[in-house]
């Protein structure tokens, strides 16, 4: 009977052996995904436009931004450009407001996207339309080509850019017509698809294609020719890549993912995983007895303390659990680092950042968002975890 299971168990590993090396070694598909990541290798990647702007822009002045607009730690210096590329980008009003802002004061962003966010839409009266409805725009479902170009006579190309049609047919509709707007681009039926907005000392260019940035295209000379001239607009100055705000984002990848991602780390991976299965059904039954469950006592005062937050959130009263956070903070400064906290200038916090340890200009960034928040008679649920998530962290980093 034993000799009987053993040959079973034994079939069983074969075959999971087996399958381990077909998934292993069939081809994998191509990947269609609109990443417009600077990571992303695929055809709907931005891994060669994010190559390319050291040819517009100097290599050192290119840095890439993996966080939310209003955690970014250089948003108070306008000096330098943003560039946006995503499907859509839907910017909440307090994000939207940061970016008019810092255009305001004299920064350059560039937005390609086919769908902007509400607040976007409604302060510049911004909507974007399709040539043709039956068309999935961006998705290359037709060898129909047509052309795009530019209005500037110094960068228009004769005969202009060719493109599959699919991926020029959304072109921007409307915008606010008291605003100072320049028309940069048009697609074949003369629809404007690249525009920009003055806005205070700075710019907003807007683009309808994203598609066109990515690699499938800029690997081709022409293609490559049109995006990079598209963002010579900018000036050649400290210049952002935006990577959060795309539909698949960068930063969540896991080391798993990695691991996948690999051919000879994969192999390795799904092998161990043969191993170890194998080696639970060999293992099956326990050497020694079950050791009872011994059940740890509760912390009532645990327990207590949740209720009281859990009242507070019911409530909803999300200013006032952000102002005693900001009184215990307070309090954690003057206890720990022995500050006095009754009038926080700029000699008080470079005394935080060097009794903490902590960075001088993180310090800076906490101390701002809790006098934003202070300011506010409410706040939002999204402030508050922020304001939450930036104290714990302090706590976490400080050495005292």
């Amino acid at each position: 009977m034993i000799k009987k299971e053993r040959t079973y168990y034994i079939l069983l590993g074969v075959l999971i052996t087996l399958f381990v090396v077909f998934e292993i070694l069939k081809p994998k598909p191509l990947d269609w995904t609109e990443s417009f990541s600077a990571e992303d290798k695929i055809p709907y990647g931005g891994f060669l436009i994010h190559e390319m702007l050291s040819q517009t822009f100097s290599e050192e002045s290119i840095t890439t931004n993996n966080s939310p607009i209003f955690e970014y730690s250089d948003t108070l210096n306008a000096n330098k450009n943003w560039i946006f590329i995503n499907t859509s980008l839907n910017f909440d009003p307090w994000e939207s407001k940061i970016l008019f802002s810092q255009a305001e004061q004299g920064t350059d962003i560039f937005i390609a996207a086919r769908q902007f966010g509400q607040f976007f839409t409604d302060t510049l009266d911004l909507t974007t339309s399709l040539n043709n409805p039956f068309l999935q725009s961006g998705s290359i479902l037709t060898d129909d080509t047509v052309t795009v170009n530019f209005t500037n006579p110094g960068l228009k190309r004769d005969g202009g850019f060719s493109y599959y049609r699919s991926t020029t047919e959304t072109f921007i509709a409307n915008v606010d017509s008291s605003l100072q707007v320049t028309k940069l681009g048009t697609n074949h039926q003369g629809n404007t698809n690249f525009i920009r907005i003055k806005w205070g000392d700075g710019n907003i260019y807007f683009h309808s294609n994203p598609t066109l940035f990515t690699n499938y295209f800029v690997r081709d000379k022409i293609g490559a020719d049109y995006a990079l001239t598209a963002l010579s607009y900018l000036p050649d100055r400290a210049t952002i890549w935006d990577e959060y705000y795309k539909d698949v984002r960068t930063e969540n990848n896991s080391v798993v993912r990695y691991v996948v991602s690999e051919d000879h780390l994969r192999w390795a991976w799904f092998l161990t995983l043969s191993g170890v299965v194998l080696f639970m059904i060999f293992r099956a039954k326990r050497s020694q007895r079950i050791i009872p469950k011994i059940e740890p006592l509760k912390n009532s005062s645990i327990e207590f303390a949740k209720t009281i937050g859990d009242l507070y959130l019911e409530k909803g009263d999300h200013k006032l659990i952000a102002d005693k956070k900001i009184r215990f903070f307070f309090d954690y400064i003057r206890t720990n680092l022995g500050l006095d906290t009754d009038d926080i200038d700029e000699h008080v916090k470079k005394d935080i950042s060097r009794r903490s340890g902590i960075d001088e200009a993180k310090v800076h960034s906490l101390f701002d968002l809790i006098d934003l928040v202070s300011t506010k008679e409410e706040i939002t649920p999204k402030e508050l975890k922020l304001l939450t998530e930036r104290i714990d962290e302090f706590y976490k980093q400080s050495q005292r």
